[in-house]
């Protein structure tokens, strides 16, 4: 993209040139809050880009900054309690089932032992301003009557509003359940309505909608803080009418006390973006007649986050620089240039973990430098190149024994390396890595009103609008966030991704193992980032000793993992049973070892690491299996996560043969046959898992209600509309759920449905699983509705999915349901755009992956399939299912593929490093 001065051309239409491009977000305000701020990373250094202008918050992450142990321990005796714990189960007393391994199994949950911050790089700017304008106090406010509802009408600044005004503190009580409008004109100059460009408010008792002259400025959800709100969009020279919808939910309500218009200090000339094609965070504006340019990124290439200052006129760069954290660390300077910020992970005195440091080398051209109490000030110069280090004492092959290595001095090397380079060689690396990967896939929705702010453009989803380019955007920023939070030697990407400014993190931010971080990695084959699933494999086999140590504690062989984890390694069934009685991590996590496989036709990947693991999954189920009455196997107790059930008119949450165990161990069972198969395997351990796999009771049953069962009984749901639908396993991310089985094909929609009915999906991941549920089952707009319902409730205003709080799960999972929309290839054959829904009439996606390591790329307009392309990694015959659209049509291709033509499906034999393009034309056309 074209460099473009924000300084020398007018105004706003630099920044619209700007975001014109489709993988820009984009914001013409800085971030106010942490969720407004914008991320950037290089596998393991990541940092929040805040755009303030006057202060600017680079709030910085390092994957291995973790507090450390004591770690949750197992009682002693595990194998006496399951096997008295499943006697209960067997005589029908779930309860005191339960109770048993409540009482004498689980491990205690320790918390918190969190994922931390690193720390904040922080800013101040010397901008050439005068004063701000003094805040006007808006009076003379009317008050109209009170409603059970908001009336959009009285919100109209037409509006015949003919109310007295407001006479004592008497007049903004709200009565319970009750709202009521307010409003208030005021004129002001057009140098006012160039200043005044924010609106604060005091708390509103409970909620309220604002809008000024007919545009929404804003809202109101917690009664008990004070708001500011930005009004551009809604100010202007002359008479202006705010109105403002205010609404008690209960109790004691009022409308705010203190109503003012102010100047936010934000210039009129400024935007800030992220550009997904360049990971390149970019924060621009104009005071003073001067043009200002900050450019950030975090290069993996060179181990370092790196910004660059600029101006459009010399001379004009001022700041002062220093490094702070919330609490466990001290900066300190060693030089005039460079800033060093040491510490150590932990909660008050108590988990003492990573100890850390951070380097930040300022250098200036022109002007001077000076370092005083800890703070680098910069005055006067042409521009200016900051670039920041870190690195812990965190040791990955052995976390119980830190690295001895000198921190500062690692660092100081980076730091030497990257000086050398400069920004431009710098950038030019950057781009050479980080391009060609996030190039691989691409989508083109069209669509979309782009030259809005991306807020702007989530405000209108929120309102009903559709927005096919913001969706796109999602589904690219998924990619995005995955390559910038797990690189190849690195950590996995935890609960946060990578990012977050807490010392004590959400669930600590933790490796979350019944679906959360297997969630994260669902985009990583289908939207070719293979390698960046690495992390995950290393990590899980990392695991395995603790993991084989838990099994034998329970009288098993083989491995087993429970529900948490984190950096240090362990493996438990932690906390209450509702949640942790769930040791099926392994079996779940085994199978993105073997799709894999399936995507990259890595032989070595399948002997050397795919089959042990899988291995080791299935020696765990064959001694963990127990038969019941009818002699069938059956798993337990366990939870189905984290749902429960009403039996005796208590609420319990354990039973034996639950439907997810039972998928997850047959899929263990059938992969592994699998695999071994695929390499010849002679182990004697697979003829026991063939015979283990005949005697599995099912996990698929329909009920009588049609739907599937959640547990091996026809059990009363506590929460109709829970948030898991772990039952579902077999349909997504299994395959066990397919066309070919239409009973439970059609189980599992009435299931969701019923789930729906009953408000689930209500959390960002939840529906970001209902995503690729729908697009399992072949319906593009109910898949498409949860993306807009995804948008509209569950996603913040930087895009970040909203659980809530923020958990990058929803991103990664909605991306992974966008590809399944457009790409199946898990039912032995590929489907073309199998869940394309109306609101894509046209479009295009590059660089999917199916199984079988086949590229393909698509087209499609007025919803018909026109054209794709393949190019498969090895020499096979592959079955194609093209939608409806394509059946009929004219099929031609580029290269002479052997082919067979049947009404529903192609077969055709490709040829590894050759391209085929098909072309598919609509009736009436020529033949040959």
């Amino acid at each position: 993209m074209a460099r473009v001065w924000i300084g020398v051309l007018a105004a706003m239409s630099a920044i619209q040139a700007r975001a014109q491009d489709a993988d820009i977000l984009w914001y013409s305000r800085p971030a106010s809050t942490w969720t407004e701020a914008l991320p950037i990373g290089n596998g393991r250094l990541g940092a929040m880009v805040f755009g303030g202008v006057d202060a600017e918050r680079i709030q910085l992450n390092e994957e291995t900054i973790w507090a450390g142990p004591p770690v949750p321990r197992h009682p002693e005796g595990l194998e006496a309690a399951l096997a008295d714990a499943r006697g209960a189960f067997a005589r029908g007393d779930n309860a005191e089932g339960q109770r048993i391994i409540a009482e004498r199994f689980m491990a205690p949950r320790i918390s918190p032992r969190s994922y931390q911050t690193l720390g904040d790089l922080n800013l101040r700017f010397h901008h050439e301003r005068g004063a701000p304008p003094v805040p006007i106090e808006l009076t003379g406010w009317k008050r109209g009557p009170n409603l059970p509802r908001p009336d959009l009408a009285q919100l109209d600044p037409a509006f015949d509003a003919r109310w007295p005004e407001i006479a004592d503190a008497g007049g903004i009580v709200l009565p319970e359940r009750t709202t009521a409008t307010f409003r208030v004109e005021f004129d002001l100059t057009e140098a006012q309505a160039r200043d005044y460009d924010e609106l604060r408010l005091g708390p509103i008792d409970d909620d309220s909608i604002i809008v000024l002259n007919g545009v929404e400025v804003g809202q109101t959800h917690d009664w008990s803080k004070p708001s500011r709100h930005s009004i551009a969009a809604g100010v202007r020279p002359g008479r202006n009418v705010l109105c403002i919808a205010a609404s008690n939910v209960g109790g004691p309500g009022n409308f705010t006390r203190e109503t003012l218009l102010a100047s936010s200090g934000v210039p009129r000339v400024y935007a800030r973006h992220l550009n997904l094609e360049r990971a390149l965070s970019v924060v621009e504006y104009k005071l003073g007649g001067v043009g200002y340019r900050r450019e950030m990124f975090a290069s993996h290439p060179d181990g370092v986050i790196v910004m660059r200052l600029t101006a459009s006129r010399p001379g004009s760069i001022d700041f002062d620089a220093w490094l702070s954290r919330p609490e466990g660390a001290l900066g300190y300077s060693s030089s005039a240039e460079r800033l060093v910020l040491g510490g150590r992970a932990s909660h008050g005195t108590d988990h003492m973990g990573v100890r850390f440091n951070a380097v930040l080398d300022v250098l200036p051209e022109g002007g001077s430098m000076a370092t005083r109490d800890r703070t680098i000030e910069v005055r006067g110069a042409d521009s200016a190149l900051l670039l920041i280090a870190a690195a812990s004492d965190y040791n990955a092959e052995d976390p119980t024994t830190p690295l001895t290595r000198d921190r500062v001095r690692a660092c100081a090397a980076q730091l030497e390396s990257a000086r050398a380079k400069g920004f431009d060689g710098l950038l030019g690396d950057h781009l050479d890595d980080y391009g060609p990967i996030f190039e691989r896939c691409r989508l083109d929705l069209g669509g979309g009103p782009i030259s809005l702010p991306t807020d702007e453009r989530l405000r209108r989803v929120r309102e009903g609008a559709t927005d096919p380019g913001l969706e796109a955007l999602l589904f690219e920023y998924g990619r995005y966030l995955l390559i910038s939070s797990s690189r190849p030697g690195d950590l996995p990407a935890n609960l946060q991704g990578l990012w977050s400014e807490h010392i004590e993190a959400p669930w600590n931010a933790d490796y979350h193992l019944n679906i959360n971080l297997q969630m994260n990695y669902w985009p990583a084959e289908a939207t070719n980032l293979s390698d960046c699933a690495g992390p995950l494999f290393d990590y899980m086999e990392a695991m395995l000793p603790s993991g084989r140590d838990l099994a034998r504690q329970m009288g098993c062989r083989g491995v087993t993992m429970g529900h948490e984890a984190d950096v240090w390694l362990w493996t438990g069934l932690t906390g209450q049973p509702v949640w942790g009685m769930w040791p099926h991590a392994a079996g779940w996590m085994s199978r993105h070892f073997y799709e894999h496989w399936r995507f990259t036709n890595d032989e070595a990947f399948l002997r050397e690491r795919a089959f042990p693991f899988l291995r080791e999954c299935a020696l765990f189920y064959l001694d963990w299996l127990t038969p019941d009455e009818s002699g069938r196997l059956v798993s337990g107790p366990s939870t189905s996560p984290e749902n429960t059930y009403v039996l005796g008119g208590k609420r319990l949450s354990l039973s034996m043969g639950g439907s997810m165990d039972q998928q997850i161990i047959a899929d263990v069972f059938d992969m592994v046959i699998e695999a071994g198969e695929a390499i010849g395997s002679e182990d004697a351990a697979l003829e026991d898992v063939r015979a283990a796999r005949a005697r599995l009771a099912p996990g698929i049953v329909v009920g009588d209600d049609g739907r599937l069962r959640e547990w091996a009984q026809p059990y009363q749901e506590a929460e109709p509309g829970h948030r898991h639908m772990s039952h579902l396993y077999a349909l997504h991310p299994g395959d066990d759920i397919t066309r070919s089985s239409p009973e439970a094909f059609q189980a599992a929609r009435r299931s969701i449905e019923a789930r729906l009915a009953q408000g689930g999906g209500h959390t960002g991941w939840s529906r970001a699983w209902l995503i690729n549920f729908f697009a399992r089952l072949g319906d593009g707009d109910q898949a498409h509705e949860n993306i807009r319902l995804l948008l509209a409730k569950s996603t913040l205003p930087n895009l970040f999915d909203d659980h809530p709080p923020f958990q990058i799960d929803g991103n990664f999972g909605a991306t992974a349901g966008i590809a399944e929309m457009l790409l199946q290839s898990h039912a032995d054959r590929l489907e073309f755009l199998p869940a394309l829904p109306a609101a894509w009439p046209r479009g295009n996606i590059k660089g999917l992956v199916a199984r079988a390591g086949i590229v393909v790329d698509l087209s499609w307009d007025e919803g018909r399939l026109t054209s794709a392309s393949l190019r498969p990694s090895s020499d096979q015959s592959i079955s194609i299912r093209l939608p409806e659209s394509a059946q009929g049509a004219l099929f031609s291709s580029d290269r002479h593929a052997e082919q067979q033509w049947f009404e529903d499906r192609l077969e055709l034999r490709l040829h590894m490093g050759q391209e085929y393009l098909l072309t598919f034309t609509r009736w009436p056309a020529a033949t040959p």
